[in-house]
């Protein structure tokens, strides 16, 4: 038998109010988020919100993100921009991932103004992640295919209505009736 939470979470996905800014916060993790090619097509990357996949002379790789960090820690990665690619795709990332969660909270604790803030997230999101192509651009080329959609759903969100439609009929309120 599933506790409350669990139920409220399954809810989630059948709450109208909420639903299409969760289906948009998880559709952007599946998203290619940038295309980089370096020298003359000798490794092109594909990349996601969390791995990225990379093809070249010596086969293909599906690197997650945690690689990539461990790869500057240890010195792999050295100068400045591809250092800078990796922090702000991390960055990005992990705004997603905040983002995602204040939807979950909003539902959970109805709290639609949380929706908003989750579109926020999602923008500046979209906003590293365009940034991180920049830093990768250096000995190639980088097309952010992906980050003008995440940047475009987090102002969809931010667009939207997601507060009840209470009205206020309470003393002192006049209630305006149109003719007809």
């Amino acid at each position: 038998m599933l506790n409350t939470q669990t139920s409220k979470l399954l809810i989630l996905f059948i709450m109208n109010r909420f639903r299409i800014p969760l289906i948009l916060q998880c559709l952007v993790f599946l998203i290619p988020l940038n295309i980089f090619m370096w020298g003359d097509w000798i490794i092109v990357n594909l990349q996601w919100a969390f791995f990225r996949y990379q093809s070249s002379p010596y086969g293909e790789s599906l690197i997650p993100i945690y690689k990539d960090i461990n790869y500057i820690l240890l010195g792999q990665t050295t100068g400045i921009h591809p250092v800078l690619a990796v922090v702000f795709w991390v960055a990005g990332g992990a705004l997603l991932i905040i983002g995602l969660l204040s939807i979950i909270f909003a539902y959970l604790n109805k709290r639609p103004d949380l929706v908003r803030k989750a579109s926020i997230f999602t923008i500046l999101a979209g906003i590293f992640f365009g940034l991180s192509a920049i830093e990768r651009f250096s000995g190639g080329f980088a097309i952010p295919v992906g980050v003008p959609i995440v940047i475009f759903i987090g102002w969809w969100m931010y667009q939207g209505k997601y507060e009840d439609d209470k009205t206020d009929e309470g003393p002192g309120k006049d209630k305006i009736v149109q003719p007809e």
